[in-house]
């Protein structure tokens, strides 16, 4: 009957092992995922919305999207150029004024 036991503890503990957690995130992975596809700047008068995503357990990276006004499409902005690096602060300098929980 030990035996048994032990048999049953030991197969849920290999089991728990390979288990793989679920993602914190319902994004699940980086929404930017090819520096080519990357644009370098765009036309500020076209979007409609900007989304800056901080890195997260579900992707290690910072992310900035943009939203066009007339067909609603969402394409990647390169942080490291210089109109990137320039939406980021104004969204970072809007979160830290606004609070985190009013942006959601």
């Amino acid at each position: 009957m030990i035996q048994k036991s032990c048999l049953v503890i030991l197969m849920l503990l290999l089991c728990t092992a390979l288990i793989q957690g679920m993602p914190t995130t319902s994004r699940g992975r980086c929404l930017c995922r090819t520096k080519g596809m990357m644009l370098s700047s765009v036309p500020i008068q076209r979007v409609a919305e900007v989304e800056f995503h901080r890195p997260s357990s579900s992707c290690d990276q910072e992310e900035l999207v943009v939203t066009f006004k007339r067909n609603a499409r969402k394409r990647c902005l390169d942080i490291n150029l210089e109109q990137g690096r320039r939406i980021k602060e104004v969204t970072e300098t809007r979160i830290s004024t606004v609070g985190w929980d009013e942006t959601r």
